[in-house]
């Protein structure tokens, strides 16, 4: 499934998408690579990403605007907040090439 043109996805923004089993997001770390997840925090089901562009923190890091839990942007581990330990955003698998991104429904990605 296309999410976006790869120039759409910019450093420090995220985009929010549908797809067969909820909600996601994705966005652009600060290495450059793509990174999505469903878009519901494990402390409390809530949406992690509300669309509201505060996401990130300064470290690169993401927060759950909802009640504060920050989870690594790479992998998703929860790093900080009411999470509890081995808490984790659950990983979808995207794709990027020839200025496309993609998401692969298939299955999550691996921890």
């Amino acid at each position: 499934m296309r999410l976006c043109a790869s120039h759409e996805l910019a450093l420090g923004a995220s985009i929010r998408f549908p797809f067969r089993r909820g909600e996601g997001f994705a966005f652009r770390t600060a290495s450059g690579a793509v990174r999505a997840f469903v878009n519901v925090c494990p402390h409390r089901g809530q949406p992690v990403d509300v669309g509201d562009g505060r996401l990130f923190l300064p470290d690169g890091a993401l927060e759950c605007q909802a009640h504060g839990a920050r989870f690594e942007a790479d992998g998703g581990r929860c790093v900080g907040g009411p999470c509890a330990p081995g808490d984790a955003l659950t990983p979808l698998r995207v794709m990027e090439g020839d200025g496309e991104v993609w998401l692969s429904e298939a299955e999550p990605d691996p921890d």
